[in-house]
């Protein structure tokens, strides 16, 4: 079986999409988003997101999976990608949808960007609700000397949120200092389900912004992510750090934040390619 799936990327964070009817999505898995995303043996993406385009209620179904197999809950980069396509399906250049994802449904507004390959989109993210904490157990087999030494310093602050999936933001002097590739997986061995770690500091010299290194759960070291981006807003917003309106740098590019009750992201996606794939 042949399936056609067209790539994007929101800052760097990519995507393999597939938008189909309920029955031809449920045909595709973990197995599925291993071997596509896989980058040397497969397409390569940070994830794969699946697009029901007949969902029993709002505009479009999805659901994401991440590089490794395993399912995420929730994806700010992901669902600007998932919106772009259906807007590309639909042969439309602005929509607005409901998208009904793992942690309920979320509002996209999508508009053309400064190219043809490009949207700019803003995603209604709902609230940034407290995050898990530290399981016990695990943390007992936690090596926490190393996550300290990875991040240059023992962190000044340090919260869990929670935007449909969970996030670790962590205040450090210079998140350019951090190696996240060591530092992160040991601060996730802290959490029996997993975390997504950001290590975050105010930018010098620019009010109102944040830059941000980051680890995510089952991907990896990524250039973006938009739940962290939003949880990383909210966390230096309650530290006193920065304002509403929040632009968080990142490697891959940056996003704008609006902090309150019902958190607000708006960035772009980009159209990379198409592909055909075999099951």
């Amino acid at each position: 079986m042949t399936f056609r799936l067209t790539k994007h990327h929101g800052l760097g964070n990519d995507f393999l999409v597939l938008l189909g009817t309920a029955e031809d999505v449920a045909a595709v898995g973990p197995d599925h988003a291993r071997r596509w995303c896989d980058r040397r043996r497969g397409v390569g993406a940070d994830g794969l997101l699946i697009g029901t385009i007949d969902p029993p209620r709002g505009d479009l179904g999805m659901v994401l999976f991440n590089a490794d197999g395993s399912r995420a809950e929730m994806s700010g980069n992901g669902i600007r990608c998932l919106a772009q396509a259906e807007a590309e399906r639909r042969g439309v250049a602005e929509i607005d949808l409901v998208v009904v994802t793992d942690d309920g449904d979320r509002s996209v507004q999508v508009r053309p960007g400064p190219d043809p390959a490009t949207v700019e989109a803003a995603v209604a993210m709902g609230p940034a609700r407290p995050g898990p904490a530290a399981d016990a157990e695990v943390d007992r087999r936690h090596d926490a000397t190393v996550a300290p030494a990875a991040l240059a310093a023992e962190p000044k602050e340090a919260v869990t949120l929670d935007l449909g999936n969970p996030h670790l933001v962590l205040l450090v002097d210079d998140p350019g200092q951090v190696d996240v590739g060591l530092a992160g997986p040991r601060w996730e061995a802290a959490y029996r389900d997993g975390i997504n770690v950001h290590a975050v500091a105010p930018t010098p010299g620019e009010a109102d912004a944040l830059t941000m290194a980051i680890w995510e759960r089952g991907a990896g070291a990524t250039e973006a992510c938009g739940t962290g981006a939003t949880a990383a807003a909210r966390a230096a917003h309650d530290w006193g750090l920065v304002g509403d309106r929040v632009r968080v740098h990142m490697r891959g590019g940056d996003v704008d934040v609006e902090v309150g009750p019902e958190m607000v992201l708006r960035g772009p996606a980009v159209r990379i390619a198409t592909v055909e794939v075999e099951a």
